[in-house]
């Protein structure tokens, strides 16, 4: 009987294993009784500002996107400075990068050194180091919700430089594309740290203009009399398209498509059709008005987190604040339970909350209700 083949095993086999422990002993004994700054003398400013591009940009792989070099060199090229500094620092890791207290300290080095080269260029002097910190977020909860909030945020703490990336696929927050993540479904990569933050509860939509020249539908068998708005994304619930319109044939029911939340939410408040949008959309513009048809979806949202960034101050100080911007006792829309709009309008013309939206509700002084 033939035997099976055996998966190949991802573990270093012994042999390898000692080659490898044998050259990073003989490279601390070549270093001698030399302290760690005599050892970081043989190191130049390229090796270092690799270590410092790679490190930032969270995983070998987006080190080897964001410098232009092979992960194969990058690996060399690390491996080269431990070879010099006689330590381990840093380890690959499902989750990331993961710096050795040796790797934490050359990393402090590291920033200082660019800094100091960055001021000496421009003949200004030495600013304090920013920590960067990478938000991914859905479209439209980033550009709606989070970018006017997160003015605010960072005039809090200018100490932080903030990367907002608005995009409707999910990040690859294990693999180092992000520190963290706001989305509406869980990572594929289960070494994330993920935390529900709020819910997202979505219903049928039309603006004014469009409802007094086509009419107000009282049932989706209407449809057919209708011109409808469909946004077609990752994260996006598609497969529910059949229980939107009703049936499992949209021909001739779709007027506009898009795959961009900001176009869709445009379509619909410009009178293209009646669509999705999430029950926040009432607080955001005055010029979409929720139908009250029996289409009503709820989505959790998800806050993943790169366990290997948990310990970063910055990191901490935004999962603080996005806690904040989803906080249900504030906007009554992200609750674990449906809020219909017109209750939650009520809040949102209390002096305490109006605030938070001044600026950014379209006319809603000189808009009549609806």
């Amino acid at each position: 009987m033939p035997k099976s083949k055996k998966a190949p095993s991802r573990i270093k086999s012994p042999v390898i294993a000692a080659k490898v422990d044998a050259r990073r002993s003989s490279a601390r004994s070549s270093s001698g009784g030399k302290s760690f700054h005599e050892k970081l003398g043989s190191l130049d400013w390229t090796e270092l500002e690799l270590f410092l591009d790679v490190v930032e940009a969270g995983s070998l792989r987006s080190g080897a996107v964001r410098t232009g070099h092979a992960v194969g060199t990058i690996r060399r090229r690390l491996q080269r400075i431990e070879d010099k500094l006689g330590e381990i620092i840093a380890r690959r890791e499902p989750a990331g990068l993961q710096l050795s207290p040796v790797g934490e300290k050359l990393l402090r080095i590291a920033r200082e050194m660019r800094l100091s080269r960055q001021s000496s260029q421009s003949g200004e002097e030495p600013a304090e180091a920013r920590e960067r910190i990478r938000i991914a977020v859905t479209e439209g909860l980033g550009t709606y919700w989070l970018m006017p909030r997160l003015v605010e945020f960072q005039r809090a703490n200018p100490g932080l430089d903030v990367d907002l990336h608005c995009d409707m696929r999910r990040s690859d927050v294990a693999g180092g594309e992000s520190d963290i993540a706001v989305q509406l479904e869980p990572p594929a990569d289960g070494t994330t740290i993920v935390r529900t933050i709020g819910c997202l509860h979505l219903m049928l939509f039309a603006a004014e203009s469009y409802l007094q020249s086509a009419g107000v539908p009282t049932s989706v068998d209407e449809w057919p009399n209708h011109r409808l708005v469909w946004q077609e994304a990752d994260q996006v619930a598609t497969h529910l398209l059949p229980f939107f319109i009703g049936t499992s044939d949209a021909a001739g029911l779709i007027g506009i498509r898009t795959n961009s939340s900001s176009a869709h939410f445009r379509a619909i408040a410009t009178g293209g059709g009646i669509g999705i949008l999430p029950t926040y959309a009432r607080a955001i513009s005055r010029r979409v008005r929720p139908l009250d048809l029996p289409v009503r979806l709820r989505r959790e949202i998800l806050c993943v987190v790169n366990p290997a960034r948990t310990s970063s101050p910055g990191v901490q100080l935004a999962l603080t604040w996005l806690g904040s911007c989803f906080a249900g006792d504030i906007y009554p829309w992200f609750r674990d339970e449906f809020v219909h709009p017109k209750d939650f309008e009520r809040e949102i013309s209390m002096r305490s909350v109006m605030g938070l939206f001044e600026g950014f509700i379209d006319g809603m002084d000189t808009e009549d209700d609806d």
